[in-house]
């Protein structure tokens, strides 16, 4: 019997220090997620600040967009004014062409009448 006193002891002391083993274990692999939380963490936070630094520069492209837009707006604007003055001025070309092709014809006649017909 006392062989087998010893034998229990002995099967009790290796319980506990795999028990033990099994809690070292345990507490590495709670110490390095602990430390991939605190990477997790940081890298979350870094994240953050990039969206909101993106958000800004983000805005600041829609209002240079707008700005854009706007100056566009106003280009097609003149662009259309410009384009009404070349069509007045060239219907006022043209009717000056035709009023001088009047005059020229006019002196020639007048040109003729005085001389008696011959040129």
């Amino acid at each position: 019997m006392p062989e087998d006193l010893n034998a229990r002891v002995e099967r009790l002391e290796e319980g506990e220090r795999r028990a033990w083993a099994a809690i070292e274990a345990l507490a590495d692999k709670q110490e390095r997620l602990d430390d991939v939380l605190v990477l997790l963490a940081e890298a979350q936070a870094k994240t953050e600040v990039r969206f909101r630094e993106t958000d800004v520069r983000f805005r600041d492209i829609e209002e240079r967009f707008r700005d854009t837009d706007a100056r566009f707006r106003d280009v097609e604007e003149r662009f259309r004014d410009v384009e009404e003055r070349f069509r007045e001025t060239d219907a006022r070309f043209r009717d000056t062409d035709v009023r001088i092709d009047k005059l020229v014809s006019a002196i020639g006649e007048l040109i003729r009448g005085r001389n008696g017909g011959v040129q």
